[in-house]
């Protein structure tokens, strides 16, 4: 049986990496591109696993053939269109063992070009963690700041567009980066995918440079990388500033899907931090759907006070001032137009 590690994987043309293990593992954490054929259904394998425990080797692996037998029509159906597409097809389970090991002896058998990558995600995994210093080395970082409200996100986006190198650490991290900032994301982001995120952008870009919004160590429920934030610290930092009534129309278009609840939610866990009395406004302006004075109150009395015990550290290469995102932009354009090493 022939196998493949990541970093091979990485020299390879027009492969396709298929994930077999369940969808709830799939959905969890993968390889950036993968597709998922399960060997085991999520229910499935919690039964094959309480077979091994309970009764013994042989009947975990009775039931593990009777469960993929029922859908191995739908499954070569599958891995064949795949086939069909890419040259080189590389299974991969959660340490390169029995599931991927099964289905590449099995459509190798069937003369399909495929492989097992060895040790499976685990091997993916180490492999990224000790190669992640060397494809963020040589990039420097521009590094937008600003109060909450801003719009750095839309400027980043609107750069991006435009073909700029941007790499946007908030879309990675499901989460907008404050108290607020679950709102409105689909899901809730794992550190290894977050990291496979990163790292998977990183070596495939072209630039020597990233621009990026400045962010705290932790994003949501994730951790900025060491050697990411370290050269975030060592790149340039412009500062972007816009009026407090620009700030909120972005704040209102940038929450415009959340429900009552969800702020309501929010609100009161600031209470710590605001005390009762703004708690309780804040939460009857919230009732009564004044998201625009909400918003505004919220930056004024909490966000920009709290911005302004960190602003102080950073030495800024430029700031750029402006009443539409379109300036911001251009701003930043302007910037990356003297800079000597782009």
């Amino acid at each position: 049986m022939r196998q493949v590690s990541y970093k091979e994987v990485l020299n390879e043309k027009n492969y396709i990496l298929i994930d077999v293990r369940t969808p709830k593992e799939y959905a969890s954490e993968t390889i950036p591109g993968s597709v998922n054929i399960p060997v085991l259904l999520d229910n499935e394998r919690v039964e094959v696993g309480t077979a091994y425990k309970q009764v013994s080797k042989e009947k975990a692996k009775e039931l593990g053939i009777e469960f993929i037998s029922k859908r191995l029509p739908e499954v070569f159906n599958e891995i064949n269109e795949l086939n069909n597409k890419y040259k080189k097809l590389v299974f991969l389970c959660a340490r390169g063992g029995m599931r991927s090991g099964s289905m590449t002896a099995l459509f190798s058998s069937l003369g399909y070009k495929c492989s097992k990558l060895t040790d499976g995600y685990k091997g993916y995994r180490k492999f990224i963690s000790e190669d992640l210093p060397r494809v963020n080395s040589g990039i420097k970082y521009i590094v937008l700041h600003g109060r909450t409200g801003v719009g750095k996100t839309k400027v980043l986006q609107q750069l991006d567009s435009r073909g700029y190198s941007v790499l946007d650490l908030e879309k990675y991290a499901d989460h907008k980066g404050s108290i607020f900032g679950a709102i409105g994301e689909a899901r809730k982001q794992s550190q290894k995918r977050f990291e496979s995120l990163i790292y998977e952008h990183l070596r495939k870009s072209e630039h020597n440079y990233v621009l990026v919004e400045s962010e705290s160590k932790r994003i949501g429920d994730v951790y900025l990388p060491d050697t990411i934030s370290d050269a975030m610290k060592k790149g340039l930092h412009l500062f972007l500033e816009t009026s407090l009534e620009h700030r909120v129309k972005i704040l209102m278009e940038d929450y415009a899907d959340a429900s009552q609840e969800d702020i309501l939610k929010c609100v009161n866990f600031l209470k710590k931090y605001i005390g009762k009395e703004k708690t309780e406004s804040y939460s009857e302006l919230t009732k009564n759907k004044n998201y625009s004075q909400l918003a505004g109150e919220l930056v004024i009395d909490y966000y920009d006070p709290l911005y302004e015990k960190s602003i102080n550290k950073w030495e800024f290469n430029k700031k750029i001032d402006y009443k539409t995102i379109e300036e911001g932009v251009q701003g930043v354009i302007d910037f990356l137009d003297t800079t000597d090493f782009l």
